[in-house]
């Protein structure tokens, strides 16, 4: 290892082939196949999962206005395609493992000294003021609203009510499983509607549009068979999830299905890592929110599936 803390191929070589227990010809042969592999795989947009490592996937990017770093004119990016590399929590857990120990120390420890100025007394009865005028009113034009309603029973039978809004973000529904208690009930889509929900939609072979009130662990059931494989599709698309909260996705996503190597029935040694790392990932996520289910998925990933 160089003083820079870079490995050159060389020397990247050699370690292989000591750990192999084979010649360095033949291990630098083996290096340049694997790199060849990974490259036509991820020229066909094919994600490429090396267990206990990570996952490398491409994604697409439009056409978009830039600038030349350089001189500073505007300049227009072509469209390309990115591609991106996601660690699994075993190794992001190894890596961070010397910062594990570490505390967080608040600088201001005296979060109350703003109390004590009369400046910001003031503007909190203001801001309490405002908040109960502002209630009064919206009060008074509901009531409007509702006087000029006519009566439910005057309303002819033959028009239907309208569709109304779903929340943006409304609190998760847990659902208990009913195979063990330690495993915790799945994500769930946000937004319940006010109407029964429609049933999953299926857009292709692989892909699927999430409404509202569907939920991973149906998705699983009807897809697999087993609703306990949910995580593995949270874990396949986690990285393009804006909130990497397992109980709460957004209404109108599109999910990717992963395609196992077995079936749920019968998997693969594969399939069984496969599935360990998605329950990883999302003790990884429940414990970073502080949710208590951590510990479930956690301790269903160490035991093993394949037991």
């Amino acid at each position: 290892m160089s003083d820079d803390n870079k490995i050159t191929f060389h020397s990247f070589t050699e370690l292989v082939a000591k750990r192999a227990g084979t010649s360095r010809v033949e291990a630098d042969a083996y290096i340049h196949q694997l790199a060849k592999i990974m490259g036509e795989g991820l020229e066909n947009n094919s994600d490429i999962h090396l267990y206990h490592f990570g996952r490398f996937h491409t994604t697409h990017v439009g056409e978009q206005m830039g600038s030349d770093p350089n001189t500073g004119e505007p300049l227009t990016i072509p469209e390309h395609t990115r591609v991106h590399f996601r660690a699994y929590s075993a190794l992001r857990f190894a890596v961070n493992a010397p910062f594990r120990r570490l505390q967080i120390k608040e600088l201001n420890e005296d979060k109350t000294a703003w109390r004590k100025r009369p400046g910001a007394l003031i503007l909190l009865a203001l801001l309490v003021v405002l908040l109960i005028l502002l209630g009064i009113g919206i009060t008074k034009l509901i009531s409007t609203q509702n006087a000029s309603v006519a009566p439910l029973e005057k309303v002819s039978s033959n028009v239907e009510p309208p569709l109304v809004a779903a929340a943006p973000a409304p609190e998760p529904v847990k659902t208990a499983p009913t195979e063990e208690q330690t495993v915790p009930a799945p994500a769930i889509a946000a937004a319940a509607p006010a109407e029964p929900s429609p049933p999953v939609t299926k857009t292709t072979g692989t892909v699927v549009t999430l409404s509202s009130g569907d939920t991973l662990w149906a998705l699983a059931a009807t897809t697999w068979g087993d609703p306990f494989w949910w995580p593995v599709i949270y874990a396949e698309n986690r990285p393009e999830l804006s909130l990497h909260n397992p109980d709460l996705l957004e209404t109108g996503i599109t999910l990717r299905i992963p395609a196992l190597a077995g079936s749920v029935n019968s998997p693969t040694d594969a399939d069984f890592r496969l599935k360990e790392d998605a329950y990883r990932i999302v003790a990884d996520d429940y414990r970073k929110l502080g949710n208590p289910r951590a510990a479930g998925y956690a301790a269903e990933a160490a035991r093993g599936f394949d037991k």
